[in-house]
């Protein structure tokens, strides 16, 4: 079993709480990809760590940590003069998981979602291919909060997990990434 010590127990998922119209859309895994998210500060890898990435990427013996990984974050504004602040943001966040069990869904909610009464948001399912990689995009609205509302704290920030169960309903993998930035489902004014 490869689980985070700092992950929650199976079955602590709940509802989402508001009609944040989540939804998802799966996007390609490519080696290109892969080797973009093993980079540190947005540079490019080396020719001869691309190379390797690439040689793994095929090598069908190679096992994959259990990983997730939010890759990119876009905010779009829509005007809705009837609102406070007088616009609709929508968020789509770009998810990549690797190392999971193909055959079998992997749960997905942001955690630690404060202003949320049951302090979790439940996402959609993701669906790891052969490979047992995934890739989804989560698009939803994001839900309004003042600026001066919004606290900038480590631990205010959201926490993306990860779970997969077995055949018997037992968690056999998780995965969380920690302090993700919370406008992915937050709008905020001055």
């Amino acid at each position: 079993m490869n689980h985070s010590d700092n992950a929650p127990a199976s079955g602590t998922f709940s509802a989402p709480v508001r009609d944040l119209g989540i939804s998802s859309e799966p996007f390609e895994i490519t080696a290109e990809l892969v080797a973009a998210n093993l980079s540190f500060g947005g540079g490019q890898l080396p020719d001869e760590m691309m190379s390797a990435v690439e040689r793994i990427w095929l090598d069908k013996d190679f096992t994959w940590p259990t990983t997730l990984a939010v890759t990119r974050i876009m905010l779009s504004v829509e005007p809705s003069p009837d609102t406070e602040p007088p616009q609709e943001v929508s968020s789509r966040v770009s998810i990549l998981g690797t190392g999971w069990v193909t055959d079998r869904p992997v749960s997905l909610t942001w955690n630690n979602a404060f202003g949320f009464p049951s302090a979790s948001i439940a996402l959609p399912d993701a669906h790891p291919d052969e490979n047992g990689f995934f890739g989804i995009e989560v698009v939803m609205k994001t839900t309004p909060r003042r600026h001066s509302d919004f606290v900038w704290e480590h631990n205010n920030q959201l926490a993306l997990v990860g779970q997969q169960m077995d055949e018997d309903g037992q968690l056999e993998h998780s995965a969380v990434q920690r302090a993700i930035p919370p406008h992915a489902i937050w709008q905020w004014a001055r």
